[in-house]
């Protein structure tokens, strides 16, 4: 088997085996923000900038953050909200406070 491409700015993982290859849109790969910033493919939970709009705005966010969040998205609905996070707002899995 040869090893997992990640392809910087684009949110998926290309696999490949003996004579198939498969596209995998998998959890905490490369991407690039709307912004053009680099990023990481991430559940909202896991981005700083998400939770720091979260407490300010509550659920009066603004429209324009609204719209860079859905541009953001990165991951099918089906798997839960991931998105786009850029790489310094990125929080490691094992951090012990959401916010820093």
């Amino acid at each position: 088997r040869k090893p997992a491409i990640h392809l910087l700015y684009l949110p998926y993982t290309y696999v490949y085996t003996h004579t198939y290859m498969f596209l995998c849109v998998c959890a905490e790969s490369s991407c690039q923000t709307p912004d053009k910033n680099v990023g990481q493919c991430v559940h909202f939970s896991s981005c700083r900038f998400v939770l720091r709009q979260y407490a300010m705005y509550k659920e009066h966010m603004p429209p324009a953050i609204m719209r860079f969040l859905q541009r953001s998205r990165c991951r099918p609905k089906v798997d839960g909200y991931h998105l786009c996070c850029e790489l310094k707002d990125v929080i490691p899995a094992n951090a012990n406070s959401k916010l820093k």
